[in-house]
C-alpha cells in the first residue's frame, strides 16, 4: 500500500517518516532523497535530472515522476510511505494514474498551527560543519553559537528566517493546500494534530496508519 504524508514547511513530516520506517516497517521515499540518488548513481533519469538542475531550472513533474515510479518500483512488497509528495494537484493526478486507484491508501495530513510553524523554522540553527540541528529554543547548544558535537559555528539558514517562513509558507497555501482537496474528493484524506511532542505525534500518525492496512 502507499500511504502520503503531508503537511506544510516545519510540520514534522521527515522526522515522523524516519519514526514510522523504523518502528513500522514502512519504506520511506522522499522525493528530494530519491532525486539526490538517481543523480548520484548516474541513473538515466538521474542524468537528465542533474543537466536540468545544472542549467539552474526547476525538475519538472514529468522527470520526478519518472524518479518515482523507479524509486516505487524498487520498493515493491513494502508499505510505502511518501514524504512530501504531491506537491501540487497535477502531481497528485499523475500519482493516481501511475499507481492505480487501489495504489493510494490515504493520505494524511499532519496539521500544525501556522504561527507554531513560523517559530519551529525561524529558530532552527545548523551547524555549518557536521549538519547537527539545534533550535533556539527547544534545544540550543550548550555554548551560543557553538556546535556541541564537533566545536565549529552554528547558524541559521538563509531560507529560514522569518520573513523567508511566511514566503515558503504562503507557497504552501496556493499550491499543496488544494492537494488536500483532490484527496478528500476521493475519500482518502486524514488529518493529524502535528502540535505535540514528537513522541505523542508519532503515537497518533502511527495509529492512523494502522487503521489504513
Amino acid at each position: 500500500m502507499i500511504v502520503i504524508l503531508t503537511g506544510a514547511p516545519g510540520a514534522g513530516k521527515g522526522t515522523q517518516a524516519d519514526l514510522l520506517a523504523e518502528r513500522e516497517g514502512f519504506k520511506k521515499i522522499s522525493t528530494g532523497d530519491a532525486l539526490r540518488k538517481q543523480i548520484r548513481e548516474g541513473t538515466e533519469i538521474g542524468n537528465k535530472a542533474k543537466s536540468i538542475m545544472a542549467e539552474g531550472k526547476l525538475v519538472p513533474d514529468d522527470v520526478l515522476l519518472g524518479i518515482l515510479k523507479a524509486e516505487l518500483d524498487a520498493a515493491r512488497g513494502f508499505p510505502i510511505l511518501l514524504d512530501g509528495y504531491p506537491r501540487n494537484v497535477a502531481q497528485a493526478k499523475a500519482l493516481q494514474e501511475l499507481v492505480g486507484k487501489e495504489g493510494v491508501r490515504g493520505a494524511v495530513h499532519l496539521e500544525v498551527d501556522p504561527n507554531a510553524l513560523v517559530q519551529r523554522i525561524s529558530g532552527r540553527r545548523t551547524c555549518v560543519n557536521c549538519g547537527a540541528s539545534y533550535h533556539v529554543t527547544t534545544s540550543p547548544p550548550k555554548k551560543d553559537g557553538i556546535c556541541d558535537r564537533c566545536g565549529s559555528g552554528v547558524i541559521q539558514r538563509p531560507d529560514d528566517t522569518e520573513e523567508k517562513v511566511k514566503v515558503r509558507l504562503g507557497v504552501y497555501e496556493s499550491e499543496t493546500r488544494p492537494v488536500l482537496d483532490f484527496y478528500k474528493n476521493l475519500g482518502l484524506y486524514h488529518r493529524v494534530d502535528g502540535n505535540g511532542t514528537t513522541e505523542s505525534v508519532y503515537k497518533a500518525l502511527a495509529a492512523q496508519l494502522r487503521s489504513l492496512a
